[in-house]
């Protein structure tokens, strides 16, 4: 850590953090992950590096360096300015509908080399995709990401043993609202069409600025999924009866909402393809090469060219973090002000 002068905190998770920091011999701005040393945590982040060391793609963050310091890990990774949820909600950048399409076209393009390359991601959201300061999207934190496998058990992990010949991996992961239903029905088989999944609800919430499937618990986001997908049936998801958690549950029949109606005031080729990724059938959703093909991205507006893409502010993260005391403070003293009012009436 001694070649390195840590300079802010960018962010936090579960088994450690991330820092801003200066590398002192040449000056380069990177960003440093810190996990604090735990079977779990030390398994997550050696999937980390080999994914990142098997990936070179413009669209995806690069590992500089890594080492061990004082019984924690360390990942020395780019720096990236800012990242997607903060480019969409930010009110002082415009985002119009080329943008979008470029940052689909982006995402699109680095999920297809992850694929390419037989990684799956496992945790594809908003907030695992940054934006560097001249526009580009990079998918990060590969700490759930595995390596496809064939015809072998995925590890020895308990909860991802051999299962005959079948691909077998453990069923805990994806952020709640970004997980494909058969993740949420508990399934260990399943392939990169998951990342699919994600990705379609990454495209519609850009649109949308509103996640989704929005539950707040796995029982309601599987109620939410079913309610707009309608009930599941032999044509929509033959193999539903496979998952382990499916038939533990009883659902009233409901039918589809329509795509057009889950996405309004959405351009009707961007709901096609968002419709051909949030698919039950895992094996009918389209992979990445068949979504940057879809004529979405070849109709008007055309994507935006990569370098006009809007470019997120200097310090973005920090200067969004201050935006909710702003406001509380200003409704503290709106109330303040409220109070003084009524103690005068009364």
């Amino acid at each position: 850590m001694e070649n390195y002068k840590i300079l802010e905190r960018i962010g936090e998770g579960t088994h450690g953090q991330v820092v801003q920091a200066m590398e002192r011999s040449t000056g380069k701005i990177v960003a440093i992950k810190c996990v604090r040393s735990s079977d779990k945590a030390s398994k997550n982040l050696l999937r980390e590096i080999e994914s990142l060391k098997a990936l070179d793609s413009d669209y995806v963050v690069k590992l500089l360096d890594h080492f061990c310091h004082s019984f924690s890990f360390y990942l020395v990774l780019e720096f990236v300015a800012s990242g997607l949820p903060e480019m969409l909600y930010d009110d002082n950048v415009l985002l119009d509908d080329s943008h979008l399409k470029t940052y689909a076209r982006m995402l699109l393009a680095g999920v297809m080399h992850m694929h390419t390359t037989k990684i799956m991601h496992r945790d594809l959201k908003p907030a695992n995709l940054l934006i560097s300061s001249e526009g580009v999207l990079k998918i990060a934190d590969f700490s759930l990401s595995r390596l496809l496998l064939t015809n072998v058990a995925a590890d020895n992990d308990a909860n991802e043993q051999r299962n005959g010949h079948d691909r077998c991996y453990t069923g805990q992961v994806a952020t709640r609202r970004y997980r494909a239903p058969e993740l949420l029905f508990g399934s260990v088989h399943y392939d990169q069409s998951i990342d699919m999944w994600s990705v379609g609800c990454i495209l519609a919430e850009m649109q949308m600025k509103t996640p989704l499937f929005a539950g707040d618990s796995d029982m309601e986001q599987i109620a939410i999924v079913v309610h707009n997908l309608g009930t599941p049936t032999d044509e929509t998801w033959p193999n539903r009866n496979e998952m382990p958690d499916y038939n533990k549950l009883k659902f009233t029949k409901c039918d589809p909402v329509p795509i057009n109606v889950l996405l309004p005031d959405t351009d009707e080729l961007l709901t096609d393809l968002v419709g051909k990724l949030i698919l039950y059938n895992a094996d009918k959703r389209l992979n990445a090469y068949e979504a940057l093909l879809h004529p979405y991205f070849f109709n008007e507006p055309l994507p935006c060219l990569e370098h006009l893409m809007p470019k997120p502010p200097k310090d973005h993260r920090q200067k969004l973090l201050q935006k909710p005391i702003e406001v509380i403070e200003s409704l503290e003293r709106n109330f303040s002000c409220l109070y003084q009012i009524l103690d005068e009436t009364l």
